[in-house]
């Protein structure tokens, strides 16, 4: 069953069984899926599409880089070109999700794996538009019980690569949405500093 709309689409690759943290927005933002997936699984659900701006966040682990490289000829298997300016219905492109990050905090970010970083990344896509629950939204949700009596969870902070999915999957959106406010490097595509 292919779907004609429009999907914005993020990868992030690291090693393992589910390499793949995979991350779909729609038109409004709206997180359609975000999960960890394996290769096959994620070409899959790619093939369910017709229309597609897939970004990928550039892994910097050995590991990620060759699950990555394979997955790269895959998908060239499947339609999709680089992203150019020119339409098709298949693109992508790579980025750099801390990069990204730079830029839409306008300073280096924190460390991505603290709780703090995970926590600042997505206050910067909330403030994007991301229809994301409001990351400040945890703090109502301390209390001194919850704390000693072990209530309090963390389930509802994005991991860091599911926040680095997430970024790749904004700058695909941003890449057709606003096409004024990125910068195209060859297959490279950042945000345009403002």
């Amino acid at each position: 069953m292919q779907s004609n709309s429009l999907l914005f689409a993020g990868a992030d690759f690291s090693s393992g069984r589910n390499p793949v943290t995979f991350a779909a927005l729609d038109e409004d933002l709206n997180i359609k899926v975000l999960e960890k997936w394996d290769v096959p699984t994620t070409l899959s659900y790619l093939r369910e599409y017709e229309n597609i701006c897939f970004a990928i966040n550039v892994p910097s682990s050995k590991m990620g880089q060759s699950t990555y490289a394979d997955f790269k000829n895959q998908i060239a298997g499947m339609g999709f070109k680089s992203f150019s300016k020119k339409e098709h219905s298949k693109q992508w492109f790579e980025t750099n999700a801390q990069d990204c990050y730079h830029e839409l905090i306008g300073q280096n970010p924190l460390p991505r794996r603290t709780l703090e970083g995970r926590l600042q990344r997505a206050l910067a896509l909330y403030e994007q538009g991301l229809r994301i629950e409001d990351p400040m939204d945890m703090f109502e949700e301390i209390t001194r019980y919850k704390l000693i009596h072990g209530l309090f969870k963390l389930e509802n902070i994005y991991s860091s690569k599911e926040l680095d999915a997430l970024g790749a999957t904004y700058m695909a959106w941003m890449s057709v949405n606003r096409p004024g406010r990125i910068v195209v490097q060859g297959e490279f595509v950042l945000p345009d500093q403002e």
